[in-house]
């Protein structure tokens, strides 16, 4: 078979570059792969806490810089104290990293979610939802994935 091959192209060298180049002409004529959306800047949950998504080496990460403390506590000194790992108790909540690993997706973003609130992490999807909104969802496998949304708006 492949002398036969061989055979044809020395005998029709113009259908065998017209063979190579059809190819080549589909992969560049196909639609560029979409990009995940830019989603840096500051957002604010709907607990009401506000999260700066800004780059963290070559992926975007979020922490948080505002958030309502519990009574007894100020923002510079609330720690953790819900963290299921007992070793990050005493961390600080104000700066704390709460989206990493961030990963583009296509039109998404994906990679790890911390919610101070209940202590655990998640794996995350980043949506973004206009010019003002985030979709983020967090999902945690116990026997099946369970997941829940929220949406983030923008603040300036």
């Amino acid at each position: 078979m492949t002398s036969f091959l061989f055979f044809n192209l020395l005998r029709f060298p113009c259908r065998a570059a017209f063979g190579i180049a059809i190819p080549v002409l589909l992969l560049l004529a196909a639609p560029p792969a979409t990009a995940a959306p830019d989603i840096s800047g500051n957002w604010k949950t709907p607990a009401g806490a506000i999260i700066n998504i800004s780059t963290c080496g070559s992926a975007p990460c979020g922490k948080i810089v505002r958030f309502t403390p519990p009574k007894g506590y100020t923002m510079k000194n609330t720690p953790d104290l819900k963290n299921r790992d007992a070793s990050k108790r005493g961390r600080k909540i104000l700066g704390l990293k709460v989206l990493w690993r961030m990963k583009s997706q296509s039109n998404a973003w994906k990679g790890r979610v911390y919610d101070p609130r209940r202590g655990f992490s998640a794996n995350a999807t980043i949506r973004k939802k206009g010019g003002s909104a985030l979709e983020v969802q967090g999902c945690v496998r116990v026997v099946f994935n369970v997941c829940e949304k929220e949406v983030w708006r923008k603040v300036n």
